[in-house]
């Protein structure tokens, strides 16, 4: 007998056929009585029935069609002599399929008929049950992974996977590839993934680093009258320290991601460096008259005032004999000889006189007429005149590396 009729509450009632009151007799009974096969999901069974449609003989069964049931032919087809009747009854399916979860009615027979008919590709997948296995009315559950591919990036290299796989933990699995300690992948192991996909491996180290660095000397400044003032000397020679600095770095592929400081110690202490700094004052030299070429500034040298221009020409006071702590022919030497630009400004500003000051306006000073303002933006103090040849040469080096040869109508 059919099992599912049975399970159903389909039994075979004893078919209420009284021959002998049968009108016809026992020729017309044989004649009526046909063969049918009824196959009930799957399960077939040979009757003879004296039904005259389809549906007599499932009534007559005791089988009751749900709307959800399959069934062919259709109940009011007529009914022929080795007629197959298939009844397929609606089942109830919990379906997983890479993690999604639905619930779903199917007239399949088989897990294997059902992911068909329910439009799941089983091919190459992993299924809980076996593709042949026969569904129950109630209770499927069908866990389905289905085939994938995807790739792995790890070390600079694709590893391809094409597999049944469901997580990200079984597609590194399928790899071989394998994570150290802190490694880990660009999502969670316990990630679903889809086909298609590429992942990739994080390879991380932390790594101890030992860095020598220097430490700057300090520089101690020590006033003395035993130099002019603008004089320096050198008393004590400085030195750098050196320390081993100790850092942990982590690196993520290669790349430096954080890096942070452990340790520090001292390999060699630094050196301080003293300078001797002059406070003597300088005795003005008497005024020789020198040539004074007037004051043109304001109209020739482009000198900016306060701004930070440079002087006036015009070479003030002193003929040129007073080269202060340096001779004329030592200045003269050291502003390149004739052919020099700045021999030619000298010579026309100052005459070579480094204490030289602008009779016409007592404003500008010096070799080469610094304005006091000027003077002061180029790093100086106090008043040029007062300065050594040397450190006024250096100023007006620097004021024309700002500021062009322009601030000297002389050049």
């Amino acid at each position: 007998m059919i099992d599912f009729l049975k399970n159903r509450k389909v039994q075979i009632a004893a078919q209420a056929v009284v021959i002998t009151g049968l009108v016809g007799g026992t020729g017309a009974v044989v004649t009526m009585n046909k063969p049918v096969t009824l196959e009930v999901n799957g399960q077939a069974e040979e009757i003879r029935t004296f039904g005259g449609t389809v549906g007599d003989i499932l009534d007559s069964h005791e089988i009751d069609v749900d709307k959800r049931d399959q069934v062919k032919p259709g109940v009011g087809t007529k009914v022929d002599r080795d007629m197959t009747i298939t009844v397929n009854t609606a089942k109830k399916v919990a379906l997983s399929v890479d993690g999604k979860e639905t619930n779903e009615w199917t007239n399949a027979n088989t897990v294997g008929q059902a992911l068909a008919d329910l439009g799941v590709d089983a091919k190459g997948a992993d299924l809980n049950a076996k593709a042949s296995q026969r569904l129950k009315e109630e209770g499927n559950d069908i866990d389905v992974t289905t085939s994938k591919d995807l790739t792995v990036v790890a070390d600079g290299k694709d590893h391809k996977v094409s597999a049944a796989v469901g997580t990200a933990k079984e597609a590194l699995k399928d790899t071989g590839v394998k994570l150290d300690k802190d490694d880990f992948l660009s999502v969670p192991m316990s990630a679903e993934v889809s086909d298609g996909q590429v992942l990739t491996v994080n390879r991380v180290k932390n790594d101890t680093v030992k860095d020598k660095q220097a430490i700057k000397a300090k520089v101690e400044t020590k006033k003395s009258d035993s130099l002019y003032e603008g004089e320096t000397k050198v008393e004590t020679e400085g030195k750098d320290g050196e320390k081993q600095v100790t850092y942990k770095v982590k690196t993520i592929n290669g790349e430096q991601v954080k890096k942070e400081k452990k340790d520090e110690k001292v390999l060699s202490e630094p050196k301080t460096k003293v300078v001797i700094q002059g406070t003597k004052k300088k005795e003005e030299p008497a005024d020789t008259g020198g040539s004074d070429s007037g004051d043109s500034g304001d109209s020739g040298s482009g000198d900016s005032g306060d701004s930070g221009g440079d002087s006036s020409t015009g070479s003030g006071g002193g003929s040129g004999s007073g080269g202060g702590d340096m001779s004329t022919a030592e200045i003269k030497a050291m502003l390149g000889g004739p052919g020099s630009k700045w021999y030619q400004i000298a010579e026309c500003e100052s005459n070579f006189n480094p204490r030289a000051v602008n009779q016409s306006n007592n404003a500008h000073f010096g070799l080469f007429q610094f304005k006091l303002q000027t003077w002061q933006n180029m790093g100086g103090s106090g008043n040029p005149i007062d300065a050594s040849p040397q450190e006024q040469f250096d100023r007006a080096k620097k004021l024309q590396a700002e500021a062009g040869w322009s601030q000297w109508a002389c050049a």
